[in-house]
């Protein structure tokens, strides 16, 4: 962990910085030394974080805490050097000047400074490292680390191996549904093809709880050879085909093996097998490849094979080229979860003698839903605490769980580090940030990738955009199983949740090794605590009213959860001057930054959610920023130069109460511009924005007259029509008595039904367009009593296939336009029914039944068909002209 805090310096720095400082005299040459350094510190830590891993040394986690200040420390020097050289390239005379050393006083002052503070961190490090040599750390802590990290694993391994008990009965709550499920599939006899069937679900979810439950039931009853193999990360192609040998096809030639080849030992399991019904698990499948590499020893001869595997990764379940079956291990519910605590806390013995067991279940309930379904989190929590029956002890671990406590009724920790360790460099860091959102969280993965990019967490990859390889991570983390997948649409991922149990385990793991710090009272942020490093990102959770920068200085990252009850006339921005990202969430009412916020230089990030905000003219000063995100925020007074910041990429707002619009200048580097609900926005800015050289996503909420009439236009794609994250936060956060809608702006509503939403709240509602691919799903639905005031709808370029119009849906429409809905091949019947529609038009759709036209024309309608797009009209919004 301690090597990519490194990694994401260098990330960060790249290249254009030492470009961009080359006037600095010889500040450029030592910024590339000091580069260098780090990547040596790099592969040091990189081999540190291996050995700490699973086994704990204190002087080792003291180096690494050393070297990772200084990390930081020549990030903040890198900055400062490149903030330097933006403001001194800016006057073509002073960079002249400064290029022939005639520096300016202050300048010269400040290329002093740099200079002087790189020399110290590159005799800071040569310390450091003489330290570490005096030490012999290396030689001292190696060995012992790799012993402990080869015992938990093999001790693990062995658990695993344990093979099933043919005569014992598996004890298993809550599973009854998948056995069944498996079971049928096992013996389906219609099924003769070689069949992979996949339990899919978290560590510790009971996938191998019910693989054991279903071999035990059928192994041997309905299968000629039978073997259970454990597959683990430990896996070796060898070792895995010797366990197939043993099990399937006994100690026949076990012997020889040892002489053989992989190959011929494929052949041989090949062999054997073909003329066999079998039946083989794989326990514990961690990649892809170690399928591939033993998938040639199971032949298909049609005879009704089975092959079932058990992995934590979704992808390694979709990968087998044979027919598939895939089982998601579901969680327990509330009551599956109490009956298998209640097992395993109130064993028979317990039971006789005790006056005070009702007590003890109460408590019991709580504590068994604090394992949130995860059944090896329930089953340790009621071993430990049947060995425990104090009433004190059961209530202080309803307050507070402690896993480590419980290490000897099965070490949860240790089945989740097994997930953790098997995550690149980059996905740990990535994992670990989402635990610091609040419990049952429904993290939005725009903001979440936005925030890794800001902290450096995202590598460059050719031919990818940051953006994209951050949704890639969240695809991998929701495949392997430690994030939740809350809210999707058809073409990504929308929402994430992280279980309670993986984020307890993960917060525990953020604080030792100084990842970030959760504080949630005065004290926790004041306070430095033994068994975990100084941590340079903090998060606070409900009313933390400190000057958390003058407790911890040099802050990296700063997440404030429950912001409405911060005392926004306690907290201090003093000591945050060295801040990269700042977001404030849950706000409410109405807050005005303080002007020192200008002095957060180095900011990346700053991100406003709930409540209105008033901004000082000095967040124009803020030179690092990349973007500004108040998508669910009030933004009263919006500075005229914020958005001519030129490291400026995402501005995301919700909506501006005022703003001096015709004064504001768009600088060229803008990515996105999403600005939902702003004053008249001029129509030079569109021709602006079309003329940028890198297309940006873009979207604005024009709003007329009280925001009784509202405009969005856009285009929220990319150059290569990859939509972008822009997207309406909230339906329900538009005006509720807006008379006038019209939405131009692809993929803003995404594949989510509006009309339902739209109908019921908009109930003032006079005339509605949605256009250009603002929604993108296939079925559009007008529930009874929705939109009772609309009199004009019009529907344009959409990729609907099916129109459901309920009965009393729209009742008093009496214009409807249809234009480019190429898709939808037949009218809604309800149509027929409103009583007050008198004219139809429809627009380049020749493919459309006409049969309701025609019915409708014969009621008396008005139809008008019409080939050319050229003859639609887009509705009018009005600047001055009341509805």
């Amino acid at each position: 962990m301690a090597e990519h805090a490194v990694a994401a310096v260098l990330q960060r720095a790249g290249a254009t910085v030492i470009q961009e400082v080359a006037s600095l005299g010889q500040v450029p040459a030592k910024v590339e030394a000091l580069k260098s350094e780090l990547k040596r510190m790099q592969c040091f830590l990189r081999d540190a974080d291996a050995r700490m891993e699973r086994g704990e040394n204190e002087m080792l986690s003291q180096l690494v805490s050393e070297v990772r200040d200084v990390a930081y420390s020549v990030e903040i020097i890198i900055d400062t050097a490149n903030i330097l050289a933006r403001e001194t390239s800016r006057p073509p005379s002073l960079l002249g000047a400064i290029s022939k050393g005639a520096c300016y006083p202050v300048h010269c002052k400040r290329l002093y400074s740099i200079g002087k503070r790189i020399d110290q961190v590159t005799a800071r490090v040569g310390a450091i490292f003489r330290e570490f040599a005096k030490y012999s750390i290396s030689s001292s802590t190696g060995l012992n680390e790799t012993r402990h990290s080869m015992d938990e694993n093999e001790s693990m391994r062995a658990r695993r191996l344990t093979l099933p008990d043919f005569g014992d009965d598996v004890d298993v709550i809550g599973f009854d549904s998948e056995i069944n499920q498996v079971k049928d599939e096992l013996l389906d006899s219609e099924n003769k093809d070689l069949t992979v069937i996949s339990l899919v679900g978290p560590g510790g979810a009971g996938k191998s709880t019910i693989a054991r439950k279903v071999y035990n039931l059928v192994a041997k009853k309905h299968f000629n050879s039978c073997a259970w193999i454990c597959i683990s990360q430990q896996f070796t192609v060898y070792g895995a085909l010797k366990d197939i040998v043993k099990g399937a096809m006994g100690s026949q030639d076990f012997e020889e093996l040892g002489t053989m080849s992989e190959m011929e030992i494929i052949k041989k399991i090949h062999s054997f097998l073909k003329d066999k019904r079998y039946l083989v698990v794989l326990d514990d499948v961690w990649r892809i490849e170690d399928w591939d590499m033993v998938q040639a020893a199971f032949p298909d001869v049609k005879n009704g094979s089975r092959i079932a595997l058990t992995t934590r990764n979704s992808a390694v379940s979709n990968h087998p080229n044979a027919r598939k079956i895939i089982q998601e291990v579901k969680l327990l519910n509330n009551d599956e979860s109490i009956e298998l605590f209640n097992r395993k806390a109130f064993p028979s013995y317990v039971l006789h003698g005790r006056d005070d067991l009702d007590s003890f279940r109460e408590l019991g309930k709580a504590l068994a839903l604090k394992g949130n379904g995860l059944p090896l989190a329930i089953v340790v929590m009621g071993g430990f605490l049947s060995k425990n029956l104090r009433i004190t002890e059961w209530r202080r671990m309803v307050a507070s769980i402690n896993w480590d406590a419980m290490k000897n009724e099965g070490d949860i920790r240790a089945i989740l580090d097994l997930s953790y360790y098997d995550l690149s460099s980059n996905l740990k860091v990535c994992f670990l940030y989402i635990t610091s959102f609040p419990e049952d969280y429904a993290v939005p993965v725009g903001l979440l990738t936005k925030l890794w990019i800001s902290e450096g967490f995202i590598p460059n990859v050719r031919g990818r955009s940051l953006e994209e390889t951050a949704l890639g991570y969240v695809e991998e983390l929701a495949q392997r199983c430690l994030i939740l997948i809350e809210k999707k649409s058809s073409r990504c991922i929308r929402t994430v949740k992280v279980h309670d149990v993986l984020r307890d385990w993960g917060i525990g793991r953020a604080r030792r090794e100084g990842f970030l710090k959760d504080c949630s009272s005065r004290d926790e942020v004041e306070t430095s605590y033994s068994n975990e490093m100084r941590a340079y990102r903090v998060v606070l959770y409900d009313s933390v009213c400190v000057k958390v920068g003058v407790a911890m200085p040099n802050l990296h990252t700063l997440l404030i959860f429950n912001a409405a009850r911060l005392e926004r006339n306690v907290f201090s921005f003093r000591g945050l001057n060295y801040l990269r990202i700042l977001y404030f969430d849950g706000m409410r009412g109405r807050w005005q930054l303080p002007a020192e916020i200008g002095q957060m230089v180095h900011l990346r990030y700053l991100g406003l959610k709930g409540g209105t905000y008033v901004l000082p003219a000095s967040v124009s000063n803020l030179t690092n920023l990349h973007t500004f995100d108040a998508r669910d925020a009030v933004v009263e007074a919006l500075p005229i130069d914020l958005l001519s910041i030129s490291t400026l990429k995402h501005v995301h707002i919700y909506k501006v109460e005022s703003w001096s619009v015709w004064k504001t200048t768009i600088q060229s580097n803008l990515k996105s511009l999403f600005i939902f609900l702003a004053a008249n926005t001029p129509k030079q800015w569109e021709g602006a924005i079309d003329r940028m050289e890198e297309n940006p996503s873009w979207c604005f909420g024009k709003h007329y007259r009280s925001v009784k009439q509202l405009e969005i236009v856009g285009a929220c794609e990319d150059e290569f029509g990859v939509p972008n994250d822009l997207h309406l936060p909230d339906l329900h956060l538009l005006p509720h008595n807006l008379r006038r809608l019209k939405i131009s702006c692809p993929n803003l509503l995404n594949d989510e039904d509006p009309m339902p939403l739209l109908g019921s709240w908009l109930t003032f509602l006079n005339v509605l367009e949605i256009g250009v691919k603002s929604y993108t799903g296939a079925t559009m639905t007008c529930p009874s009593g929705g939109f009772p005031d609309l009199h004009n709808l019009v529907l344009h370029d959409l990729d609907i296939e099916e129109w459901i119009l309920e009965d009393g849906a729209m009742p008093r429409l009496r214009i409807l336009t249809l234009c480019k809905c190429t898709k939808l091949k037949t009218l809604p019947q309800g149509l027929q029914h409103l009583k007050e529609l008198k004219k139809l038009k429809v627009i380049a759709m020749p493919e459309l039944d006409q049969v309701l036209c025609y019915l409708l024309h014969k009621a008396g309608r008005e139809v008008v068909l019409r080939s050319s797009e050229e003859d639609f009209e887009h509705v009018q919004i009005p600047e001055r002209t009341e509805i």
